[in-house]
């Protein structure tokens, strides 16, 4: 049974140092707090340092609970967007964790990634990581708390309370800060956005949306509830279309997209999505989240996925649902709940609490556009909801379509973009912006 964890008594650190048996590590700052969890009061820590590690420099952190090392945490390749570092998940015997299918108990909430893919270096190790934010520090205390529960007493469950506070991650649903009050250009080109969504919606005229060129592909997204989902978690380092083409020749290859024998033969899953040619550029990582989210479908939906969002939810809880899968942050949580309203007519009860998701292309033309000054997903997420708070999500496609037609990263088109009149056109701005 899970137990609830929350952190208090948070107090900002200077410089200072720890001592390990080979010597000192200086850290730059950090944080004193207290982790209840299971109704146990500990003292936490958490450091911020460097170290050179898989070729270079890195962010390099610890987490301490009760003044006892629990586990360490490194900067990931995204680090200058995310902020993110990965820490690998081991067993109570101290080896890694090569599988998803052999992930401790505890972890369901957390953002699982495979280390390899997020450290591209000599001697990156092939095991599961999980991938926190620096500044998430009851997700840094609940991962030391589980590590110290499998070296006292084995595995362990728990579940967080949704964070909350000015060092909440912005993938937990928490109120973000909001960003200075919007400037006349910033509202001319919001107006922009939506005009052009607008424009995009009277083009498609009542069309059946197209995710995907194949007929038969398409209409399984439109049909089949669990092939939206598995589409949704495939859309991440791929093109689109080859993501949302996933889910049918995924069946094709299974013969079925029944969640409950996608749960029950892993295996079977895996083969499939690594057959050649290949599902994903992941396959090991996003074969074993379609393995968990049909798990999920079937332990928690009755095995029907459009149990969901078939109850009306509004845009806000139907993201935490989503949120709540593996392999579904922010940016495809964002995303799911517009297309469902959008593109498939799913009824929801409030649209106030949609979002934009935190994509390439969106990062790019709210950079160049300056709508942000940073990429940062906070950022960004703010500045959506305060131009457009009725439905946030609304500036989401109309800046995806901008920045994938006509905002490109090398060469953008400038005079033909629909936002010609109103961009300020910061393009350097974009330069840093990696992704597909």
């Amino acid at each position: 049974m899970a137990v609830e964890a929350e952190i208090s008594d948070q107090e900002h650190l200077g410089p200072f140092k720890y001592r390990w048996p080979d010597g000192y590590e200086d850290f730059e700052g950090g944080w004193d707090y207290h982790l209840t969890v299971g109704g146990v009061r500990h003292r936490a820590r958490h450091g911020i340092g460097a170290r050179r590690v898989y070729g270079r420099w890195r962010v390099h952190s610890v987490t301490w609970l009760d003044r006892e090392v629990q586990v360490e945490g490194v900067e990931a390749d995204d680090y200058p967007v995310s902020r993110a570092l990965i820490s690998q998940l081991k067993h109570a015997d101290k080896t890694v964790v090569r599988s998803l299918a052999d992930v401790p108990q505890g972890y369901e909430r957390f953002e699982l990634v495979e280390h390899r893919s997020e450290i591209d270096a000599k001697h990156a190790p092939y095991c599961i990581a999980v991938k926190i934010r620096e500044d998430d520090l009851l997700a840094w205390a609940v991962h030391a708390s589980l590590r110290m529960s499998q070296r006292r007493l084995g595995p362990a469950a728990f579940s967080a309370k949704p964070r909350s506070g000015p060092l909440a991650s912005p993938n937990a649903g928490s109120a973000q800060p909001l960003p200075a009050p919007p400037t006349a250009d910033s509202r001319a080109v919001a107006a922009g956005l939506l005009a052009h969504g607008a424009s995009l919606a009277a083009s498609a005229g009542g069309a059946v949306t197209r995710f995907t060129p194949g007929e038969a592909a398409n209409a399984l997204i439109h049909n089949d509830p669990f092939a939206f989902l598995i589409a949704v978690i495939c859309d991440q380092g791929i093109i689109a279309e080859r993501a949302w083409a996933a889910p049918y020749e995924l069946r094709r290859r299974l013969g079925h997209l029944d969640p409950c024998r996608v749960a029950a033969e892993p295996q079977a899953v895996l083969a499939a999505f690594g057959m050649p040619p290949s599902l994903h550029r992941f396959v090991n990582q996003v074969g074993g989240w379609v393995v968990n989210a049909a798990g999920v479908v079937a332990g928690s939906y009755d095995g029907n996925a459009s149990g969901i969002w078939n109850d009306r939810p509004s845009a806000a809880e139907l993201r935490r649902r989503f949120d709540a899968f593996p392999g579904i942050g922010q940016k495809k949580a964002a995303m799911a709940v517009e297309i469902l309203e959008r593109d498939l007519h799913v009824p929801l009860s409030d649209l106030t609490g949609s979002d934009i998701a935190y994509d390439v292309h969106v990062r790019r033309v709210f950079l160049r556009t300056g709508l942000a000054q940073r990429d940062d997903v906070a950022e960004m997420v703010a500045i959506a909801r305060t131009l457009h708070p009725q439905r946030p999500g609304e500036l989401d496609n109309p800046a995806w379509d901008i920045g994938r037609r006509w905002c490109h990263p090398r060469d953008p088109e400038c005079p033909g973009c629909p936002l010609v009149r109103v961009c300020p056109r910061l393009l350097g701005r974009g330069d840093a912006v990696k992704g597909v």
